[in-house]
């Protein structure tokens, strides 16, 4: 559409440069005139519908909408061609009175054959049956479905890592998550406690939220029951019927609290298929001056729920090492998913031919009740 716009602009200035220096044939040089711009802006609008509406509005029979010359072909001779058209009484000395222009006389003269032309407009549109189409996301009924196990314990705040651990574990699962966007992915937080914070969603947007609005102490921050996290993630994969379940485990310490143990929990896990990705943050003691002066991660503990369910055991030092551990998982846990959709498709030309019929109306009122003109 640009190129045919930009191919009729070109002849219209031939156009009007041609009749600039060579001004013989002034009707056949209005007519070409006419129609070079009639095709400049159809091919302009073209243009803009391809756009901005593209995708949301589409036409049955777009070749319909070629039609559209004709009305503009019609107005353009109307104006040229108007003296033609009129039929006239001579009056002795009518030259001696001026012409006079006002708002009335230009919606006498214009106005009901605007509404005509613009209502044949609309005609042609409608006749293309121009149809809004809606465009809906189909899930993938395969998948992996991905519980985020997050300790949410006092010791998360030490600022070993950059800001903090807690930061740096919220904006890396927040990236990782938006590195799966076929992918059903919930949230656990654990402390003393675990509880779900969100369910398996294929939602993103709104599980970043959850994410972004994690906060320590959000449950009682003074023990760490890696346990029943675990038991919690697991009830709530369960019953999947995803292709692969995982359940990412990040955790700054050892298992000091809860009703299950993470051994126990981990078995649990093996038996419904679920993996178990264990990732332990936090720097060795003396890496830096924030480190603290003894280990708090339980190693052992971590790399036997990882081995127990077919997982793996990663030690992030800092906030790029934690970024890589979540790439790694990203591509151990590939998913391949061709994206489809569900497009609905709603006639909307109805109104079109109720504007254009009003608009045929109100043109003949006004010129045969309101600007009554004496032939």
């Amino acid at each position: 559409m640009n190129l045919l716009f930009l191919l009729s602009v070109f002849l219209l200035f031939v156009v009007w440069l041609a009749g600039h220096f060579y001004p013989a044939y002034p009707r056949l040089r209005t007519f070409l005139l006419a129609g070079l711009t009639g095709l400049a802006i159809f091919s302009f609008f073209g243009w803009m519908f391809v756009r901005f509406l593209a995708g949301r509005i589409e036409f049955a029979h777009p070749y319909a909408l070629l039609l559209l010359l004709i009305p503009f072909m019609i107005a353009t001779a109307t104006a040229v061609f108007k003296e033609q058209f009129e039929r006239r009484i001579n009056f002795p000395l009518a030259h001696l009175k001026p012409d006079q222009i006002s708002l009335r006389v230009l919606f006498t003269q214009w106005l009901a054959p605007l509404l005509y032309i613009l209502s044949l407009c609309l005609l042609v549109v409608a006749l293309a049956r121009p149809m809004r189409v809606e465009r809906t996301l189909i899930p993938p009924t395969e998948g992996v479905d991905i519980i985020l196990l997050m300790d949410v314990s006092a010791s998360m705040q030490k600022d070993d890592f950059l800001p903090s651990r807690f930061v740096a574990a919220q904006e890396t699962a927040k990236r990782f998550v938006s590195q799966r966007p076929s992918d059903r992915i919930g949230l656990v937080v654990f402390a003393k406690q675990a509880m779900l914070q969100a369910p398996l969603t294929l939602d993103h947007e709104a599980l970043q939220d959850y994410i972004s609005s994690m906060f320590l102490g959000m449950v009682n921050p003074n023990w760490t029951a890696i346990g029943d996290g675990l038991a919690i993630a697991t009830t709530h994969l369960k019953d999947s019927k995803a292709k692969s379940k995982v359940i990412i485990l990040l955790t700054d310490g050892d298992s000091n609290a809860g009703t299950v143990t993470p051994v126990l929990a981990a078995k649990a896990a093996q038996s419904y298929g679920i993996r178990v990705y264990a990732i332990g943050t936090a720097s060795p003691p003396g890496q830096d001056p924030f480190s603290s002066s003894e280990d708090e991660i339980n190693e052992g503990l971590l790399m036997e729920i990882a081995q127990l369910t077919g997982g793996k055991f990663y030690r992030a030092k800092n906030e790029q090492e934690l970024k890589q551990i979540y790439d790694k998982i990203n591509e151990l846990e590939t998913t391949v998913f061709t994206p489809s959709a569900s497009v609905h498709k709603t006639d909307v030309y109805f109104p079109l031919l109720w504007w254009a019929l009003c608009g045929v109306l109100a043109a003949f009122f006004l010129e045969k009740l309101v600007f009554i003109r004496i032939p």
